[in-house]
């Protein structure tokens, strides 16, 4: 597992950073046409980490999780 450290718009209603919008990747904008599924764990003494897989409009799937401790997005490859 490679992660890599991305930039994401995030849709912020009720709470900030509810969902991921958009993210650029490699230099590219990506935005995200759905979300396919969405989980919450809890890192031990670490907060929380939101997890989502993601289709874009070119039809491409990533990963993408939230740490809250670090207030940072991250894509795993």
């Amino acid at each position: 597992m490679k992660l890599h450290d991305v930039h994401v718009n995030t849709y912020s209603g009720y709470k900030a950073d509810e969902k991921p919008l958009k993210f650029v990747f490699k230099g590219k904008m990506h935005k995200i046409k759905e979300i396919l599924s969405q989980a919450y764990e809890e890192i031990s003494g670490k907060g929380l980490r939101k997890r989502y897989i993601t289709k874009t409009d070119e039809g491409l799937t990533f990963k993408l999780f939230y740490d809250e401790n670090q207030d940072r997005w991250f894509l795993e490859e």
